[in-house]
């Protein structure tokens, strides 16, 4: 064969691996998939990856920081599985003795796994924790609903360790008694009211409210945990300590101003953008400036109509789906600016899909007195 191939004996190695196909393959359950190097790197090292999803879900295989999707992909070539075939390095023989060692196929492959970066199933999360919102002690003697602790949903839902922490912070989920929980609204306004009404009667300044004489005032109203994170996400830990190791918090502007906007909005519907504005600037603490930059992704303005109205429109609300977004999206605006758009899409991006190329894939752009817009490419909708 060497010499009908027109080969120099002398070129190669002194042993010759002949592949044979075995007469019954044993390996049918086995899966191939595809590793770029830093994740097999990372595998090779003694990482654990988990594969995550109930059985209705499309599958995802989860690090311990990152969510990818995994997809069937065929190939053209076949695969060969051979558990014991020998590479160049792994071959010596220095009698330079011609040898040919028979290695059986074990397997054959059509089709393996990909893995895409993929976004994390947040949507999913917020759904299980509305189930059973925290509404107070009161409440709690008869709640017979379901309850989470972080390892439950990590079993459940289709995100990294690391994704899911952020995800429990930026939905405001509050950890009580080892659950994880949502406060019902109404129930977090009483809270954030106590904590306001507290900093106002003892005239603290803003940016100088002591944890401990706070927390040791209010426990008596509420549970000392739950107003201990109500403030530790309404105001940001300062510098200073007293001298009797006391910590002092500073109100966050943007996140108190924001959630004064959402008490006026919620039931409100439509509301006059002029009377909303000197309204939304009355409510809030003494010292704090408003502004609608504020709002990104929590209202619409409504410039067209007259007189001009802002409405509740929070991301949290719309479909988790990228198509179903931007749907969903150009349904209610037919045009939008790149700022007024942001903030409903950026939760959608991965990190091969940023937000300027979901807008060119799903959107057409124009430019109107020269400012830029973005419309649907479906002329239906």
């Amino acid at each position: 064969m060497i010499h009908l191939s027109k080969l120099d004996d002398g070129d190669l190695k002194y042993v010759t691996q002949c592949l044979v196909g075995s007469e019954d393959f044993q390996n049918d359950g086995l899966k191939l998939m595809e590793l770029d190097s830093s994740l097999l790197n990372e595998l090779l090292k003694g990482k654990r990856y988990v594969i995550r999803g109930d059985k209705n879900d499309s599958a995802v295989l989860c690090t311990d920081t990152k969510t990818f999707e995994i997809k069937e992909a065929e190939t053209s070539n076949s695969l060969l599985l051979l558990p014991d075939i020998n590479f160049p390095e792994e071959i010596d023989n220095d009698d330079k003795t011609r040898i040919i060692n028979v290695k059986e196929i074990t397997d054959i492959f059509h089709s393996y796994f990909e893995l895409r970066a993929s976004r994390p199933n947040i949507r999913k999360l917020k759904t299980l924790l509305e189930e059973n919102p925290y509404q107070g002690e009161e409440y709690e003697k008869d709640n017979v609903g379901r309850k989470y602790t972080f390892q439950d949903l990590l079993d459940v839902v289709q995100a990294s360790q690391t994704e899911l922490e952020k995800a429990l912070y930026d939905i405001q989920a509050y950890l009580i008694n080892g659950y994880w929980r949502l406060l019902d609204f109404d129930y977090m306004t009483r809270i954030f009211t106590f904590i306001l009404n507290l900093v106002d009667s003892n005239s603290w300044p803003i940016n100088e409210i002591p944890e401990m004489k706070l927390l040791d005032t209010l426990e008596d109203l509420e549970p000392r945990e739950i107003v201990k994170q109500s403030l530790y996400w309404f105001a940001d830990l300062t510098e200073k300590v007293d001298d009797d190791g006391d910590k002092f918090f500073k109100l966050n502007e943007r996140k108190v101003c924001r959630f004064y906007a959402e008490i006026l909005l919620r039931p409100a519907g439509k509301f006059n953008l002029e009377e909303f504005l000197e309204c939304w600037e009355k409510c809030v603490p003494e010292g704090m400036v408003t502004s609608l930059s504020q709002l990104d992704g929590l209202a619409l303005t409504d410039y067209t109509s007259k007189p001009n109205v802002i409405y509740f429109y929070p991301v949290s609300d719309l479909p988790d789906s990228v198509n179903e977004r931007f749907y969903q999206l150009f349904k209610t605006q037919s045009k939008w600016t790149y700022d007024n758009i942001y903030p409903y899409i950026k939760d959608l991006t991965t990190s091969n899909q940023d937000v300027n190329v979901l807008l060119t894939k799903y959107t057409r752009a124009s430019t109107e007195k020269g400012v830029k817009y973005y419309s649907s490419k479906q002329s239906s909708i």
